[in-house]
């Protein structure tokens, strides 16, 4: 019994090792086995890695392979190895840097059994478009880049890399890259051109190359030199002419470049005359006979050095007799921001009428209304406030007085100006008197003509009179003088000018036609220049100025030119100034140079200020003559303090003015006499390190030292707020502008009330005899006190309502 159970125990044994065997042996049936692969996103983003969600059914062990296929046909292999369940999401690391954007497939094989995925990987767009191909070196380039894909977390992103290359494709010299984190679809960058001209790159050819990742592109460009710029204004001696009439051209070039042009004039009926006309200077004036013989609208088209300019004249058929008088219009500057305020200044001595007519015409011919004010007088001023929506480009002014008519140009560009900006006390603040050097100092000045400030505050004086130098430290004390009359080294001949610089002290030694220079002890070091009319000579050299590349401008009145020399009075180029819509002047005073390395000139021959680029091309002028505020007589002497804001010895109007970087008027002191605060002949400026304003007196032999700013005890009601008052009483202005008058007084604490929004000055409500207090104390009839009071009582009693 015990054999027969042993036996059946060995038969079951052998019989579970068979189906073993069995089951090893005998091929699986594939079908059992399925993979499920499916992307998490069938568009993956361009930094995105990948995954890939895979399910398989019927998985028991072993590793799945997998071979991708990336856009570029290349592939990359793996495997996956051991893991629980059937589920695993396979992940292929990557980013943007790899380039690999657009159709991927995956294939995946487990025990014979085959499966794909399929998706895509968007491209990274980058496109960048400079705003034009030309440019200049004060011009600002635009670029505009645009791109698919950033990422908006600044610790995550990625950025704009920006490289400037010749023509040679090397980088440009003195250059790093720029790099730009962008925050948004499109990036506005702008680039001063000046960055590459500044840094010994010449004009030519040059390829912008931005990197994103790893995408390239590229923008070609031209840089040229300024000099090679060519503009052209244009103007006609009147806006309408009578049948017969001969036509006044004015053609202002910014530099001579071709002996001829050409202009076409194109009459009423449609018939164009072409003709050539000679070119010898900048100001070239042409007489046209025989021109209007048809009235209606004539277009004029001046082409110069591959530059054109476009004007319109009108010739009427009715015959009018125009009286011959005396009649001028000077604005107080050529270029305005919309908002701004022009103020036009009338003059004659042929008062023939009892009122003047006024209007305007924008940059494509369109004209204003007529305006008439009365004509009380040989001198008035009309004031006339830009719209910030009007069109920005040159417009006219046209008067008409008693039938005589007259023209001037200005230019309407820029931002507008804020309101806010009109509530500085800085900008509107008087300065006051802090120090006095001369007689009864043991100084002794006898016609000081200028004077110049060192880096350490020290003072130094050109004592014309006596042919010395004379040094102060900052509190007035005298150091040193130096100086002699004669013409050996050291000695001066009617000295007038002076330049400090950190070591050394420039002389114009106008007497000797020389530039003589020494150390900061009056040593002697060298000097340079003599009597004469070729490069490097003078005949008058009467004022210095230092650019940024420490460059020396020397202003020679005689000459009509500035020559620029290096430092050790090597000679290395000349300007020869000229200007838009303005005359010609023959001598320059003063000369400075701002943060922007542009340089101002006083031109006391047209009592206005000139603005040049380094390379002397020209870019505005501010006042004409007159004693009004931002006019001048005579100036003499022009600075600028480290906030942009500009001083001006008005000489023979006894005051200094003081005006923003676009020529606008601040505020001024100073008055005819002797005594402190008072100027006789105010002929020479300077300022220190902390923007004092020294005042140098040539009648008076006295400096005088000025605070910027007044106390704080100290109002002042600044001009603009008396014109808007008076303007407004004639009529002129709206309530809106005398509110914003008042508004500035509030602010001030000068009266007491509501400060109200611009918006809200419109809806200020103000009785009419008001206007009659107004008028008073605009002509000085009332005191300020008196008017604020007034007007105080007016709001507290609710007369005035905002």
């Amino acid at each position: 019994m015990l054999k027969i159970e042993n036996k059946v125990v060995k038969i079951i044994f052998c019989t579970a090792i068979l189906l073993l065997v069995l089951i090893f042996l005998i091929p699986q049936d594939a079908n059992a086995v399925t993979i499920d692969a499916v992307p998490e996103n069938m568009d993956f983003g361009p930094n995105d890695s990948i995954d890939v969600d895979l399910t398989i059914h019927g998985y028991s062990v072993g590793p799945i392979l997998w071979v991708a296929h990336r856009p570029d046909g290349s592939t990359i292999s793996g495997s996956l190895g051991q893991f629980k369940g059937d589920k695993v999401t396979h992940q292929i690391l990557r980013n943007a840097f790899d380039n690999y954007f657009g159709n991927w497939s995956i294939n995946y094989t487990y025990n014979g059994v085959k499966q794909s995925a399929s998706f895509k990987v968007e491209p990274i767009k980058l496109v960048a478009i400079s705003d034009k191909e030309l440019y200049y070196e004060p011009d600002i380039m635009k670029i505009n880049i645009t791109t698919s894909y950033y990422i908006p977390v600044a610790a995550n992103a990625q950025f704009f890399h920006l490289n400037f290359y010749d023509s040679d494709g090397n980088l440009i010299k003195n250059f790093r890259q720029i790099d730009i984190m962008p925050s948004q679809n499109i990036t506005v960058y702008n680039f001063p051109i000046s960055n590459i001209v500044d840094r010994d790159n010449p004009p030519g050819e040059y390829k912008l190359k931005i990197q994103y990742y790893n995408i390239f592109t590229e923008v070609p460009f031209l840089v040229d030199d300024i000099r090679n710029l060519m503009a052209i204004f244009l103007q006609t001696d009147k806006q309408s002419y009578n049948e017969g009439d001969g036509v006044n051209l004015h053609i202002l070039f910014t530099r001579v470049k071709e002996s001829s042009g050409v202009m076409k004039i194109t009459n009423p009926s449609g018939n164009t005359t072409t003709s050539t006309f000679p070119v010898n200077s900048v100001n070239t004036n042409l007489h046209l006979e025989n021109i209007t013989t048809k009235p209606g609208t004539y277009n004029l088209t001046i082409q110069y050095a591959g530059a054109t300019q476009t004007g319109t004249f009108q010739v009427t058929a009715i015959p009018t007799q125009k009286p011959n008088i005396d009649l001028e219009i000077f604005l107080d500057k050529l270029k305005y921001k919309p908002s701004e305020i022009t103020i036009a200044k009338i003059h004659t001595v042929d008062l023939i009428a009892n009122s003047v007519s006024f209007w305007f015409e924008d940059p494509v011919g369109k004209q204003s209304l007529k305006i008439s004010v009365p004509m009380k007088s040989g001198d008035m001023t009309i004031p006339h406030k830009i719209d910030k929506n009007d069109l920005q480009g040159m417009w006219k002014m046209y008067i008409d007085y008693g039938g005589a008519t007259r023209t001037a140009m200005f230019y309407v560009q820029g931002v507008s100006i804020e309101n806010t900006s009109m509530v500085s006390l800085i900008k509107f603040s008087k300065p006051k008197l802090l120090m006095t050097l001369g007689s009864g100092d043991n100084v002794n000045f006898k016609n000081p003509r200028a004077i110049a400030i060192d880096s350490m505050d020290n003072i130094y004086v050109v004592d014309t009179g006596n042919s010395q130098i004379k040094k102060f430290d900052p509190d007035g004390k005298l150091l040193l003088s130096w100086g002699t009359f004669g013409s050996g080294n050291g000695q001066f001949r009617n000295p007038s000018g002076i330049l400090t610089d950190q070591k050394y002290v420039y002389i114009a030694d106008t007497g000797n036609a020389r530039i003589q220079k020494f150390d900061k002890n009056g040593n002697f070091v060298l000097t340079w220049g003599t009597y004469g009319d070729g490069r490097g000579l003078f005949h008058t050299p009467v004022a210095l100025a230092e650019d940024r590349n420490g460059d020396l401008f020397v202003s020679d009145s005689g000459t009509y030119k500035i020559q620029i020399f290096d430092p050790i009075g090597k000679y290395k180029d000349e300007i020869h100034l000229s200007l838009a819509d303005g005359g010609n002047f023959t001598s320059t005073n003063s000369i400075v140079f701002d943060s922007q390395n542009n340089f101002y000139v006083v031109a006391s021959d047209t009592d206005r200020i000139f603005e040049y680029s380094n390379n002397g091309d020209f870019i505005n002028y501010f006042g004409s003559v007159g004693n009004e505020e931002g006019r001048f007589n005579n100036p003499n002497s022009i600075v600028i303090d480290s906030n942009g804001y500009i001083y001006v010895a008005d000489t023979n109007n006894y005051r200094i003015q003081k005006f923003d970087s676009d020529g606008t008027f601040l505020v001024s002191w100073g008055s005819f006499g002797t005594d402190l605060g008072q100027f006789a002949d105010p002929i020479g400026l300077a300022i220190d390190s902390k923007n004092n304003v020294y005042v140098i007196d040539k009648i008076n032999n006295d400096v005088q030292k000025f605070t910027p700013f007044g106390t704080a005890d100290e109002i002042t009601i600044p001009s603009w707020v008396k014109n808007n008052v008076r303007w407004w009483s004639e009529d002129l202005f709206g309530d809106t502008d005398f509110a914003s008058g008042i508004n500035y007084l509030i602010r001030q604490g000068v009266i007491h009330g509501p400060i109200t929004s611009s918006e809200a000055n419109s809806n200020v409500k103000i009785p009419g005899w008001v206007k009659t207090d107004a008028g008073w104390w605009t002509n000085g009839a009332i005191s300020d006190k008196e008017f604020t009071d007034g007007i105080q009582y007016l709001i507290s009693v609710g007369i005035i309502k905002t």
